[in-house]
């Protein structure tokens, strides 16, 4: 009993020392139809959790991935030296991982785009919009779900533009006849967990801005993912190419139950754009 006692105050104080209890709890999207925009192949996985919470409540989702990742490492799954090849190949990879992640989670809808990776910066911004708006009048999602514009969770060039585009296409559209977008939330993170991150992993390290006032966005609400996080590991691993990045932004996420894990990491946290 005692032990059991022990192990609990542990379990409570790591918890604290990374989630924000003041973030209210609102996982009802209820007769919504949820779009999701990234630029990479694996980051879905931030709000894995949400979308497969999303699909048990039969909300209809739809995943647009903007670029097939082929710039990105590949964990040694591809040797070739030629960089147009090894491209190709990784690129390949990628889709596929994407592709089978999202089928776990639920994703009603999936496209992968054939914009360059790590090249956003030198696409016409109208152009990269225009695709965007297209998928948005196919899809009719009421709610939009991506990347901070500030930051880009990490610092990524592709999450800041991506996120940018889409913020700019829903304040310029909203109340439009025919645009059906009402809502966009931005994955962000709390303050605690941001401390966390910066102390652990060598992306935030690296890239998080060093002035708070140009970080992440404080959360409007928060997703409790403890019930699916065994969805959200299993994509996680499904994303073999991406291995370092998670081992990284999500340690020991293999190695501990997801029982105990998402208990920790319970929650996914999204700021609002008014």
């Amino acid at each position: 009993m005692i032990v059991a006692i022990l192990v609990g105050i542990v379990f409570y104080v790591i918890r604290g020392q990374l989630q924000d209890g003041a973030i209210p709890i609102a996982n009802d999207f209820h007769g919504e139809n949820v779009m999701f925009i990234f630029p990479h192949p694996d980051d879905e996985i931030t709000c894995a959790g949400t979308l497969r919470i999303l699909d048990d409540q039969k909300v209809t989702t739809t995943l647009i991935t903007l670029t097939k990742g082929e710039a990105g490492d590949s964990n040694g799954m591809v040797r070739e030296t030629d960089p147009a090849k090894r491209k190709s190949l990784l690129g390949s990879i990628r889709n596929k991982e994407l592709l089978a992640a999202g089928k776990l989670l639920g994703v009603d809808h999936q496209e992968v785009l054939d914009f360059p990776d790590s090249g956003l910066k030198d696409i016409p911004a109208e152009a990269i919009k225009a695709t965007i708006r297209e998928r948005i009048a196919k899809y009719s999602p009421t709610i939009l779900i991506t990347y901070d514009d500030n930051v880009g969770l990490y610092g990524h060039i592709d999450h800041r533009l991506s996120a940018r585009y889409v913020k700019e296409i829903f304040l310029e559209d909203r109340g439009k006849n025919g645009f059906p977008v009402r809502k966009l939330y931005q994955v962000t993170l709390p303050k605690p967990m941001i401390r966390v991150a910066l102390r652990i992993s060598k992306f935030f390290q690296d890239n998080y801005p060093k002035d708070p006032a140009k970080g992440l966005p404080s959360p409007a609400m928060a997703v409790r993912i403890t019930d699916v996080g065994k969805y959200k590991r299993d994509a996680m691993l499904l994303h073999e190419s991406q291995r370092q990045t998670f081992d990284d932004m999500q340690p020991w996420f293999d190695k501990v139950p997801p029982a105990i894990y998402y208990r920790i990491f319970d929650r996914e946290y999204f700021a609002a754009v008014n």
